[in-house]
Protein backbone atom coordinates (compact mmCIF):
# COMPACT_ATOMS: atom_id res chain seq x y z
CA UNK A 1 0.00 0.00 0.00
CA UNK A 2 3.19 2.51 0.52
CA UNK A 3 4.31 2.15 -3.03
CA UNK A 4 0.45 2.59 -4.07
CA UNK A 5 0.53 6.03 -1.68
CA UNK A 6 3.64 7.17 -3.07
CA UNK A 7 2.32 6.59 -6.82
CA UNK A 8 -1.11 8.71 -5.97
CA UNK A 9 0.71 11.70 -4.35
CA UNK A 10 2.63 12.38 -7.59
CA UNK A 11 1.28 15.29 -9.35
CA UNK A 12 -1.44 16.06 -6.07
CA UNK A 13 -2.52 19.53 -5.37
CA UNK A 14 -3.34 20.03 -1.83
CA UNK A 15 -5.05 23.30 -1.64
CA UNK A 16 -5.97 23.51 1.69
CA UNK A 17 -2.44 24.32 4.00
CA UNK A 18 -1.80 26.34 6.72
CA UNK A 19 2.05 28.12 7.21
CA UNK A 20 3.82 30.95 8.59
CA UNK A 21 3.99 33.76 9.00
CA UNK A 22 0.50 33.96 11.07
CA UNK A 23 -0.29 34.89 14.03
CA UNK A 24 -1.33 31.25 15.05
CA UNK A 25 1.80 29.16 15.48
CA UNK A 26 2.30 26.79 12.48
CA UNK A 27 4.33 23.54 12.04
CA UNK A 28 6.32 25.49 8.84
CA UNK A 29 6.80 28.32 6.96
CA UNK A 30 4.87 28.46 3.79
CA UNK A 31 8.47 28.13 2.15
CA UNK A 32 8.83 24.42 3.88
CA UNK A 33 5.51 23.71 2.91
CA UNK A 34 6.34 24.07 -0.85
CA UNK A 35 9.57 22.30 -0.47
CA UNK A 36 8.03 19.66 1.13
CA UNK A 37 5.38 19.05 -1.20
CA UNK A 38 7.75 19.10 -4.01
CA UNK A 39 10.23 16.78 -2.85
CA UNK A 40 7.20 14.14 -2.25
CA UNK A 41 6.48 14.62 -6.23
CA UNK A 42 3.39 17.01 -5.94
CA UNK A 43 2.32 19.42 -8.26
CA UNK A 44 1.25 22.43 -6.27
CA UNK A 45 -0.19 23.63 -3.20
CA UNK A 46 -2.51 26.71 -2.00
CA UNK A 47 -1.37 28.08 0.82
CA UNK A 48 -4.46 29.87 3.12
CA UNK A 49 -4.71 32.48 6.18
CA UNK A 50 -7.21 33.68 8.24
CA UNK A 51 -5.80 37.14 8.92
CA UNK A 52 -4.18 38.03 5.69
CA UNK A 53 -4.09 37.32 2.27
CA UNK A 54 -1.82 34.31 0.82
CA UNK A 55 -1.10 35.23 -3.38
CA UNK A 56 1.59 37.95 -2.82
CA UNK A 57 3.79 35.19 -0.91
CA UNK A 58 2.79 32.15 -2.79
CA UNK A 59 4.26 34.09 -5.67
CA UNK A 60 7.14 34.40 -3.79
CA UNK A 61 7.42 31.28 -2.68
CA UNK A 62 6.90 29.24 -5.97
CA UNK A 63 10.19 31.68 -7.65
CA UNK A 64 11.93 30.05 -4.40
CA UNK A 65 11.14 26.78 -5.12
CA UNK A 66 11.70 27.22 -8.68
CA UNK A 67 10.76 24.09 -11.43
CA UNK A 68 7.40 23.78 -12.22
CA UNK A 69 5.83 23.09 -8.48
CA UNK A 70 3.01 25.70 -8.26
CA UNK A 71 1.91 27.52 -5.17
CA UNK A 72 -1.07 29.55 -4.82
CA UNK A 73 -2.35 32.01 -2.77
CA UNK A 74 -5.85 33.93 -1.84
CA UNK A 75 -7.95 35.47 0.59
CA UNK A 76 -10.50 35.51 3.35
CA UNK A 77 -13.04 38.01 3.86
CA UNK A 78 -12.77 38.07 7.66
CA UNK A 79 -12.10 40.93 9.61
CA UNK A 80 -8.86 41.15 9.40
CA UNK A 81 -8.97 42.12 5.64
CA UNK A 82 -11.31 44.56 6.35
CA UNK A 83 -14.34 42.09 5.95
CA UNK A 84 -16.52 41.95 2.74
CA UNK A 85 -13.98 44.41 1.30
CA UNK A 86 -14.41 44.88 -2.52
CA UNK A 87 -11.13 46.59 -3.44
CA UNK A 88 -9.16 43.78 -1.65
CA UNK A 89 -10.91 41.46 -3.27
CA UNK A 90 -9.43 42.99 -6.76
CA UNK A 91 -6.25 43.55 -5.54
CA UNK A 92 -5.98 40.23 -4.77
CA UNK A 93 -7.11 38.99 -8.35
CA UNK A 94 -4.79 40.97 -9.70
CA UNK A 95 -1.97 39.68 -7.89
CA UNK A 96 -2.77 35.88 -8.55
CA UNK A 97 -5.14 34.32 -5.66
CA UNK A 98 -6.90 31.16 -6.81
CA UNK A 99 -9.82 31.35 -4.17
CA UNK A 100 -11.65 33.80 -2.42
CA UNK A 101 -12.84 32.68 1.05
CA UNK A 102 -16.39 34.17 2.74
CA UNK A 103 -15.48 34.63 6.25
CA UNK A 104 -13.92 31.83 8.64
CA UNK A 105 -12.88 33.10 12.37
CA UNK A 106 -15.52 35.93 11.51
CA UNK A 107 -18.11 34.09 10.42
CA UNK A 108 -21.83 34.52 12.90
CA UNK A 109 -21.94 30.85 12.61
CA UNK A 110 -18.27 30.19 14.15
CA UNK A 111 -19.04 32.79 16.84
CA UNK A 112 -22.86 31.01 17.73
CA UNK A 113 -20.89 27.66 17.40
CA UNK A 114 -18.04 29.25 19.77
CA UNK A 115 -20.26 31.53 22.14
CA UNK A 116 -18.46 34.56 20.83
CA UNK A 117 -19.82 38.14 20.38
CA UNK A 118 -20.88 38.10 17.28
CA UNK A 119 -21.16 41.97 16.87
CA UNK A 120 -17.18 41.93 15.99
CA UNK A 121 -18.52 39.22 12.94
CA UNK A 122 -18.42 40.00 9.19
CA UNK A 123 -22.24 38.69 8.74
CA UNK A 124 -22.87 37.98 4.92
CA UNK A 125 -26.45 38.80 5.36
CA UNK A 126 -28.27 42.17 6.00
CA UNK A 127 -31.61 42.44 8.01
CA UNK A 128 -34.67 40.61 6.66
CA UNK A 129 -32.09 37.75 4.83
CA UNK A 130 -30.79 39.91 2.47
CA UNK A 131 -26.98 39.69 1.18
CA UNK A 132 -24.65 42.18 2.03
CA UNK A 133 -24.72 44.18 -1.13
CA UNK A 134 -20.95 44.11 -1.77
CA UNK A 135 -21.08 40.57 -2.24
CA UNK A 136 -22.57 40.74 -5.61
CA UNK A 137 -19.47 42.41 -6.33
CA UNK A 138 -17.55 40.25 -5.02
CA UNK A 139 -19.16 37.39 -6.96
CA UNK A 140 -18.74 39.28 -10.09
CA UNK A 141 -14.94 39.84 -9.82
CA UNK A 142 -14.61 35.96 -8.80
CA UNK A 143 -17.15 34.89 -11.97
CA UNK A 144 -14.37 37.69 -14.08
CA UNK A 145 -11.24 35.88 -13.13
CA UNK A 146 -12.40 32.45 -13.33
CA UNK A 147 -11.34 31.55 -9.82
CA UNK A 148 -12.82 29.73 -6.66
CA UNK A 149 -15.53 30.93 -4.49
CA UNK A 150 -14.42 28.86 -1.00
CA UNK A 151 -17.54 29.08 1.40
CA UNK A 152 -15.92 29.79 4.73
CA UNK A 153 -17.25 28.59 8.07
CA UNK A 154 -20.85 29.43 6.96
CA UNK A 155 -23.36 27.54 8.54
CA UNK A 156 -24.95 24.73 5.88
CA UNK A 157 -28.07 27.01 5.41
CA UNK A 158 -26.38 30.16 4.79
CA UNK A 159 -23.93 28.28 2.04
CA UNK A 160 -27.05 26.56 0.98
CA UNK A 161 -28.56 30.37 0.34
CA UNK A 162 -25.44 32.07 -1.11
CA UNK A 163 -24.38 28.69 -4.03
CA UNK A 164 -27.22 29.38 -6.11
CA UNK A 165 -27.06 33.48 -6.01
CA UNK A 166 -23.03 33.40 -6.93
CA UNK A 167 -23.52 30.69 -9.38
CA UNK A 168 -26.31 33.20 -10.94
CA UNK A 169 -23.66 35.57 -11.11
CA UNK A 170 -21.52 33.71 -13.23
CA UNK A 171 -19.07 31.74 -10.36
CA UNK A 172 -18.08 28.55 -12.07
CA UNK A 173 -16.01 27.39 -9.69
CA UNK A 174 -17.84 26.78 -6.11
CA UNK A 175 -15.71 24.83 -3.46
CA UNK A 176 -17.90 24.42 -0.02
CA UNK A 177 -15.01 24.88 3.11
CA UNK A 178 -14.87 21.26 4.43
CA UNK A 179 -18.82 20.15 4.96
CA UNK A 180 -17.94 17.10 7.06
CA UNK A 181 -16.62 19.60 10.15
CA UNK A 182 -17.90 20.35 13.32
CA UNK A 183 -18.77 23.94 12.39
CA UNK A 184 -20.96 23.07 9.54
CA UNK A 185 -22.07 19.41 9.40
CA UNK A 186 -23.67 20.02 6.36
CA UNK A 187 -26.40 16.71 5.91
CA UNK A 188 -26.15 14.90 2.77
CA UNK A 189 -29.06 15.64 1.14
CA UNK A 190 -28.10 19.46 0.85
CA UNK A 191 -24.51 18.03 -0.42
CA UNK A 192 -26.47 16.08 -2.27
CA UNK A 193 -28.40 19.06 -4.23
CA UNK A 194 -25.63 21.56 -3.97
CA UNK A 195 -23.64 18.63 -6.28
CA UNK A 196 -26.22 18.78 -8.52
CA UNK A 197 -26.12 22.17 -9.24
CA UNK A 198 -22.55 22.30 -9.82
CA UNK A 199 -20.88 22.68 -6.29
CA UNK A 200 -17.10 20.72 -5.49
CA UNK A 201 -16.34 20.02 -2.07
CA UNK A 202 -13.06 20.13 -0.12
CA UNK A 203 -12.41 17.14 2.08
CA UNK A 204 -10.26 17.67 4.35
CA UNK A 205 -8.47 15.68 6.99
CA UNK A 206 -8.24 18.24 9.91
CA UNK A 207 -11.58 16.49 11.62
CA UNK A 208 -9.94 13.18 11.66
CA UNK A 209 -6.87 14.87 13.28
CA UNK A 210 -5.45 15.17 16.74
CA UNK A 211 -6.40 18.78 16.49
CA UNK A 212 -9.95 17.98 14.56
CA UNK A 213 -10.89 16.02 17.70
CA UNK A 214 -11.18 12.69 15.53
CA UNK A 215 -14.55 14.08 15.35
CA UNK A 216 -15.08 12.42 11.86
CA UNK A 217 -14.74 8.73 11.45
CA UNK A 218 -12.69 7.65 8.12
CA UNK A 219 -16.65 5.69 7.30
CA UNK A 220 -18.00 8.79 7.36
CA UNK A 221 -16.07 10.65 5.36
CA UNK A 222 -16.35 8.12 2.59
CA UNK A 223 -20.02 8.04 2.86
CA UNK A 224 -20.22 11.79 2.07
CA UNK A 225 -17.73 11.34 -1.22
CA UNK A 226 -19.59 8.45 -2.38
CA UNK A 227 -23.11 9.85 -1.73
CA UNK A 228 -21.86 12.91 -3.90
CA UNK A 229 -19.49 11.38 -6.10
CA UNK A 230 -15.84 11.64 -6.12
CA UNK A 231 -16.48 13.25 -9.49
CA UNK A 232 -17.36 17.09 -7.60
CA UNK A 233 -14.55 16.21 -4.40
CA UNK A 234 -11.15 17.35 -3.56
CA UNK A 235 -8.87 15.86 -0.85
CA UNK A 236 -6.92 17.90 1.11
CA UNK A 237 -5.50 18.49 4.48
CA UNK A 238 -6.14 21.76 6.10
CA UNK A 239 -3.12 20.86 8.06
CA UNK A 240 -0.40 23.32 9.62
CA UNK A 241 -1.26 22.88 13.01
CA UNK A 242 2.15 22.30 15.55
CA UNK A 243 -0.02 19.40 17.02
CA UNK A 244 -0.92 16.98 13.35
CA UNK A 245 1.46 16.16 11.40
CA UNK A 246 3.10 18.14 8.88
CA UNK A 247 1.01 18.43 6.16
CA UNK A 248 2.99 16.30 3.39
CA UNK A 249 2.97 13.49 5.88
CA UNK A 250 -0.86 14.19 6.62
CA UNK A 251 -2.03 13.73 2.93
CA UNK A 252 0.22 10.56 2.64
CA UNK A 253 -1.69 9.32 5.85
CA UNK A 254 -5.45 10.46 4.67
CA UNK A 255 -4.63 8.94 1.23
CA UNK A 256 -3.82 5.41 2.91
CA UNK A 257 -6.70 5.92 5.16
CA UNK A 258 -9.07 6.02 2.17
CA UNK A 259 -7.48 3.49 0.19
CA UNK A 260 -8.42 1.24 3.26
CA UNK A 261 -11.71 2.56 3.62
CA UNK A 262 -12.35 0.95 0.23
CA UNK A 263 -11.92 4.42 -2.14
CA UNK A 264 -10.44 3.18 -5.50
CA UNK A 265 -7.19 4.50 -7.41
CA UNK A 266 -8.86 6.28 -9.74
CA UNK A 267 -11.34 7.99 -7.45
CA UNK A 268 -8.42 9.19 -5.87
CA UNK A 269 -6.56 10.48 -8.76
CA UNK A 270 -9.78 12.37 -9.79
CA UNK A 271 -9.50 14.39 -6.18
CA UNK A 272 -5.70 14.59 -5.68
CA UNK A 273 -4.86 15.47 -9.12
CA UNK A 274 -8.15 16.25 -11.57
CA UNK A 275 -10.53 18.17 -10.10
CA UNK A 276 -7.96 20.62 -7.99
CA UNK A 277 -5.90 21.45 -11.31
CA UNK A 278 -9.48 22.28 -12.81
CA UNK A 279 -9.67 24.57 -9.58
CA UNK A 280 -6.39 26.28 -9.77
CA UNK A 281 -7.25 26.65 -13.55
CA UNK A 282 -4.38 24.06 -14.56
Amino acid sequence: MADEVTTLIQGAIDCHMHGSPDVTERIASDLDLARAAKDAGMQGILVKSHVSPTAARAHLVQEAVGGDFRVFGGLVLNAQAGGLNVAAVEAEIKLGARQIWLPTLSSVNQAQISKRDVSKCVPVFAEAGKLQPQLFEIFDLIAGADIVLGTGHLSAAEIAQIVPIAMQRGVKKVLITHPESRLIKMPLDMQKELARQGAFFDRCFFQMSVTGAAALPPEAMVAQIEATGHECSIISTDFGQVANDPPVEGLKKYIQVLLDHGVSHPALEVMLKKNPAFLMGL
